[in-house]
């Protein structure tokens, strides 16, 4: 894939991240209370934001959960290791798996109350799983390309 569009999917990724912290931006720029209730409806989309899950830090909270902010922490680390590098060369299937084991480790242990919920390992599995994804994103982009190109 061109540097033109890693460059433009690593913007994309970097925005919608940077959006999940909107309220802790606001005592910075209070211009941007505005955007909240669009933002906190837009990321309600893809996450169940129960508020005891959100990170809180610094008066402000996330507007996702700790495992979906890891998602996409580790979604953007990745675009930003593809950003400088585009000839690595993806896994197998089967590393998407390790990190699913994981997280649905997490929530199963979490479930049937074997420990309480805690939002550092919920981040840290929604990382490992956003890292991993990433890379089956990044090929199914690159596909499209290909694809798209071929075409014309």
């Amino acid at each position: 894939m061109a540097l033109k569009y890693r460059a433009i999917l690593f913007l994309v990724i970097l925005i919608w991240f940077t959006g999940i912290f909107t309220e802790w931006f606001i005592k910075y720029d209070e211009h941007l209370l505005f955007a909240l209730p669009f933002l906190k409806k837009s990321y309600s989309l893809v996450c169940h934001q129960q508020p005891a899950k959100l990170i809180l830090f610094d008066g402000g909270e996330t507007l996702t959960c700790a495992r979906c902010t890891g998602i996409y922490a580790g979604a953007l680390i990745s675009a930003f290791v593809f950003l400088f590098s585009s000839k690595l060369k993806l896994p197998g299937i089967k590393f998407l798996f390790i990190p699913v084991i994981f997280m649905l480790g997490d929530i199963f242990l979490y479930s049937v109350h074997i420990y309480s919920y805690s939002k550092n390992i919920a981040f840290i599995t929604g990382l490992l799983l956003g890292s991993a994804g990433f890379f089956y994103l990044y090929a199914g982009l690159k596909n499209l390309i290909i694809e798209i190109k071929n075409r014309e």
